[in-house]
């Protein structure tokens, strides 16, 4: 039976699927983009594709004369706007990343006089088809048959900062509402506090190393380190990467191995898109092939107490290629769960099956719930 918690968050969702979407643009108002970036350029190419007429993108960035395809970028108090042009206008906000905060832009444009404000989340609400899932963000729909699944994902949560906050996010994205959610817990990723520590000395495997964000948080919080296994398939990222690990190699203690692969459930190769910072990713239209490898035939004899993913969306696969090395040594596990809508759940239960015991919890380390992570700690 569903949980209370659970069962509440799905009739709000029935009511708000039952409800007449109302047209965000069922007039001839005025339509502005506040923000000029990829995600404010897909929202343009979504609007002009429907027939509607974009006025500007707005960009507290705008340098004077700034243009896109021939359409003004404006600063939002540019005084070429005129306060009943504001008070007429609708501006979609074409922001979606771990980095913008929305409530404030919201409140920032409302203060310069625009009346009519929507989100990135109310555009995909009226079309999701047009624009795509985009990590977490799916049509609200798709929840509709997961409650049995949702449920035992709420259920085995160690702590009830994590259940709230599980139940946080579901609500958010049930709700599209940005004051659901509680605020992040900045700065902490992979190192939260409140939870018990990773064993010592650490052997870690870097899923989605990057450029050594992780390696030199290691450092940083000066835990003893025995042995890393890095993967990061991007060639840029992998260059960076190898730069920050020369300080490890420097310690004879350290044993430290770097592989410039992706990882997933098994030892093949995929197209990539790369060049994209922390977003490289796997690609049917990617711009190279890389080699991915599953853990348990990459590390059959590394022993690692600690492993961390964060693979843009390739996690429940790359744990099914580390099953065995999972259930034989019982890392802890800092697993990365907003890349797809069911990551949320199905990773955590995942684990549960593979790891009995431990302590499971759930952790936010920025904005719209973007780097979420499960960690199980033995």
């Amino acid at each position: 039976m569903p949980h209370p918690v659970i069962e509440t968050l799905f009739e709000q969702l029935e009511a708000a699927l039952r409800k007449p979407a109302r047209p965000l643009f069922a007039n001839e108002a005025p339509v502005y983009i506040y923000g000029a970036g990829n995600v404010g350029k897909d929202v343009f190419r979504l609007l002009t594709g429907q027939g509607i007429r974009v006025a500007a993108f707005l960009d507290r960035m705008a340098k004077p004369g700034a243009t896109w395809q021939e359409i003004p970028i404006l600063l939002p108090n540019d005084q070429a706007i005129s306060a009943s042009e504001k008070k007429r206008a609708h501006v979609v906000i074409g922001i979606f990343n771990y980095e913008a905060e929305i409530p404030p832009i919201q409140k920032l444009l409302i203060s310069l006089g625009y009346e009519r404000v929507s989100s990135f989340l109310d555009l995909h609400d009226q079309f999701a088809s047009g624009l795509g899932d985009r990590y977490w963000l799916t049509s609200r729909a798709f929840y509709r048959d997961q409650k049995e699944q949702i449920t035992a994902g709420y259920e085995l949560f160690s702590d009830e900062a994590s259940r709230a906050l599980y139940a946080d996010v579901l609500r958010f994205r049930f709700s599209k509402n940005y004051e659901a959610l509680p605020a992040p817990n900045l700065g902490d990723q992979y190192f939260p506090a409140g939870l018990p520590s990773w064993p010592s000395p650490i052997r870690f495997v870097d899923c989605g190393a990057f450029d050594g964000d992780t390696l030199r948080q290691l450092r940083d919080h000066q835990l003893q380190i025995e042995a890393i296994a890095a993967f990061e398939p991007d060639p840029v990222n992998f260059q960076k990467l190898s730069q920050s690990a020369e300080s490890l190699a420097a310690n004879p203690a350290i044993t430290a191995c770097l592989f410039p692969c992706g990882v997933s459930s098994a030892t093949t190769q995929i197209r990539f898109s790369s060049g994209r910072g922390t977003s490289s990713c796997a690609s049917e239209n990617g711009d190279t092939m890389i080699q991915c490898v599953a853990l348990d035939e990459a590390l059959a004899a590394f022993r690692p107490n600690v492993i961390k993913m964060d693979i843009e969306g390739a996690e429940y696969d790359a744990m099914l290629g580390a099953r065995r090395t999972i259930e034989r040594h019982r890392p802890g596990l800092a697993i990365c769960v907003y890349h797809r809508p069911e990551h949320l759940w199905a990773i955590p239960l995942l684990a549960k099956a593979w790891l009995p015991g431990g302590r499971h919890y759930l952790r936010a380390h920025a904005h719209n719930t973007f780097e979420l992570i499960y960690y199980w700690i033995p």
